[in-house]
């Protein structure tokens, strides 16, 4: 098997199978020797923020000399993002070596397992033949019945931020959402999570049911180029008015990490905050344009307050898939655009751009149509105010191209940017 045909195989995958749970997954880890059973982890699970807390939280670790898995998903530009040790992608080798592996054992011991499943199982084989000190593992849709739960332990749970997001799958309102991310809370184990609203009386519950210590990060506080945190300042390379919380949820669970014996230096705190990248997350890819994965409603308000913060104009560039609240994301922050360019991806659940047109028309906001998605950033560009007197957006200026409502979106633009030499969209 080679590495196209190893990703024909997983996308061949059905996405769910059932019996729904872990019962399966645990069938097929055992017959590769649970490997799940032999490392450390870090989990995570939330509907927003699960992938900055979980790079900063790898980045410090690395820094500290731990070598150190990561998963995640989705991936922006290439499948390999979603497992990585000390930031390195699985190679493609590697990726179709361990995918014939784990088709074996999945079709032989007659484990049939999904998509997202299988890649779990590549990853926890992977990470554990390479001898990772411990594994960042990030949570895919839920918790509970998740297939990254299907780990017996972990050194601390996360619970990042809860909103509404797969309410098809995991319930109609955030209490519902919130009781199925609880999931990942071990029996006296550790939480760590944040300042969480309505939904914050849920963690807690279940944290007492589970006899787990509950740790609320406290409130961050913005400064110039980081935060500050219990008095301390730090800076931090990832842009948006939501990191530094997210940032402070990634220093509670290196504590924890701390008092289970890992040696990790306030060095390599300071150099791992300073140092992370993580892609897409109101990411500057030029000086004046923002590349941003919020597909959801509480990451469009989290991505509105961060453009207002630069009190710079802005230029819309959208494509939403039609499984979100599409509607209420576009009606929330397109009012704070001078113009919105409304574009698609070519996917069968993606939102027309006529749709998204209607929707920016009826709010009486100018809007621009291209289906292109490269060429729709060009012609945001055009209608930008100010266009050939931008600056850096630490000093101001002019107007700001944000793209922005699907990670899809995000990723396909800054492929596009990291081909061209010059990273102007061609």
């Amino acid at each position: 098997m080679n590495y196209t045909e190893a990703l024909n195989y997983i996308h061949s995958i059905p996405k769910f199978r059932r019996p729904l749970g872990n019962a399966n997954l645990r069938r097929l880890l055992e017959s590769l020797g649970n490997p799940q059973k032999n490392l450390s982890y870090v989990h995570i699970a939330g509907t927003n923020g699960k992938g900055s807390v979980a790079a900063m939280t790898a980045r410090i670790l690395e820094e500290s000399g731990y070598r150190t898995g990561l998963f995640t998903s989705p991936y922006l530009e290439v499948f390999n993002e979603r497992i990585r040790i000390n930031g390195e992608n699985i190679p493609d080798d590697k990726l179709a070596d361990y995918t014939a592996r784990v088709k074996r054992a999945m079709e032989t011991g007659d484990a049939l397992v999904s998509e997202f499943a299988f890649v779990t199982a590549v990853a926890l084989l992977y990470l554990y033949e390479q001898k990772c000190d411990i594994v960042i593992l990030e949570a895919g849709m839920g918790g509970r019945l998740d297939a990254t739960n299907v780990i017996d332990r972990s050194l601390v749970s996360v619970i990042c931020r809860i909103g509404l997001d797969h309410t098809q799958y995991l319930g109609n309102t955030v209490e519902e959402i919130a009781y199925e991310k609880c999931g990942i809370i071990r029996d006296g184990g550790t939480v760590v999570s944040y300042p969480n609203g309505d939904v914050e009386k849920i963690i807690k519950k279940c944290s007492e049911e589970k006899n787990a210590r509950l740790i609320i990060a406290e409130t961050a506080e913005d400064t110039e180029n980081g935060f500050s945190y219990k008095g301390k300042e730090y800076l931090l390379s990832l842009k948006g008015s939501y990191q530094p919380q997210n940032a402070a949820v990634a220093l509670e669970t290196i504590e924890i990490l701390r008092q289970n014996g890992f040696n990790i230096p306030e060095t390599a705190v300071l150099a791992g905050l300073r140092n992370v990248l993580w892609p897409a997350r109101f990411e500057f890819v030029t000086d004046n344009i923002i590349i941003d994965g919020g597909h959801n409603i509480d990451g469009i308000r989290a991505l509105r307050e961060s453009l207002l913060s630069l009190d710079r104009p802005i230029v819309l560039v959208m494509a939403m898939m039609e499984d979100k609240d599409y509607e209420t994301c576009i009606r929330h922050i397109a009012p704070i655009a001078k113009t919105v360019v409304a574009t698609e991806l070519n996917m069968p659940r993606c939102v027309s751009s006529g749709r998204i047109s209607d929707i920016v028309k009826s709010m009486n906001i100018p809007v621009i149509v291209n289906n292109n998605p490269v060429e729709a950033v060009n012609a945001a560009l055009s209608a930008a105010t100010s266009a050939l007197t931008y600056s850096a957006p630490e000093t101001g200026g002019g107007s700001v191209v944000c793209v922005c409502g699907s990670l899809y979106l995000a990723g396909e633009v800054r492929k596009n940017f990291r081909k061209t030499e010059n990273n102007t969209c061609k």
